[in-house]
C-alpha cells in the first residue's frame, strides 16, 4: 500500500532536518580546521624538543594526538598537496617554520611524513 501524504511529509521533514544538521556539523569542521596553526606560538613549541616528539609521534600514527596535533594531521596534506590553499598567511607563515625546522632537525621524520601524507 502507498503512504499517505502525511507519511510522505513527515519522512521528507525528518530527512531535510538530518541534512541541516550535516551540513552544520560540516561547517563547524571546516571552521575548526581552518583554525589550524592559526593561534599557535609555533617558535616555542619548536623549543619544546618532547612536544615536537609527540607531534611527530602523532603525525605518524605512533602515539596519541590532542587537538592540536590533530589540526596538524588536517594541515599537512593541504601544505604539501595544495600549497597551502586557503590558508591565512600566517598559517603559511607557521607552516613554513615547521617545514624548515623538520627539514633541519628531523629529516628522518619529516621523509615519513612526506611519504604518508603526500599525494602525488
Amino acid at each position: 500500500m502507498g503512504q499517505s501524504i502525511f507519511q510522505r511529509r513527515r519522512r521528507m521533514k525528518s530527512t531535510v532536518v538530518v541534512l541541516l544538521v550535516l551540513a552544520a556539523l560540516a561547517a563547524a569542521v571546516s571552521a575548526q580546521s581552518s583554525m589550524a596553526l592559526e593561534n599557535v606560538d609555533v617558535d616555542n613549541v619548536l623549543k619544546n624538543e618532547k612536544l615536537v616528539r609527540r607531534y611527530i609521534d602523532c603525525t605518524l600514527e605512533r602515539g596519541r594526538c590532542e587537538q592540536n596535533g590533530r589540526d596538524l594531521k588536517v594541515m599537512i596534506p593541504r601544505v604539501l598537496n595544495e600549497g597551502c590553499s586557503g590558508c591565512t598567511p600566517k598559517q603559511v607563515e607557521n607552516s613554513n617554520r615547521i617545514i624548515n625546522f623538520m627539514k633541519s632537525n628531523h629529516p628522518g621524520d619529516w621523509a615519513a611524513i612526506e611519504a604518508k601524507y603526500k599525494t602525488g
